[in-house]
């Protein structure tokens, strides 16, 4: 027996958490705008980088990690790493695209200039 977890979990969660105002723009010559329905997150996340004592005791940073979780199926192509969503106004690149294999993934972002 087989999920749809595209239209049982996907989906739904999608329309009870998502935001349906945020667009994607391929980063192909004359793409139009496409809206979708995603889940924005720009929450803060430690980062560990070398250094401090020799690199023996990591230094503690904690930086901003702009994440959109998507719905592939809502996409007329796959999205890829240069491609544009625009939240709330602020446009962001999308520097990877991880998906999950039951046909969500997550982007990771990079803010852009307006």
């Amino acid at each position: 027996m087989s999920i749809d977890w595209d239209g049982l979990v996907i989906g739904p969660c999608m329309q009870a958490f998502g935001d349906p105002t945020i667009t994607w723009t391929s980063a192909t010559a004359g793409a139009l705008p496409v809206a979708i329905t995603a889940i924005f997150d720009n929450g803060f996340r430690s980062l560990m980088v070398e250094g401090g004592d020799g690199g023996m005791a990591p230094d503690h940073i904690t930086t901003s990690a702009p994440t959109l979780g998507v719905q592939l199926s809502q996409f007329p192509a796959p999205p890829a790493q240069g491609d544009t969503v625009t939240i709330g106004g602020q446009p962001y690149l999308i520097n990877e695209v991880q998906p999950d294999g039951k046909g969500a993934a997550h982007l990771q972002l990079i803010e852009a200039e307006r």
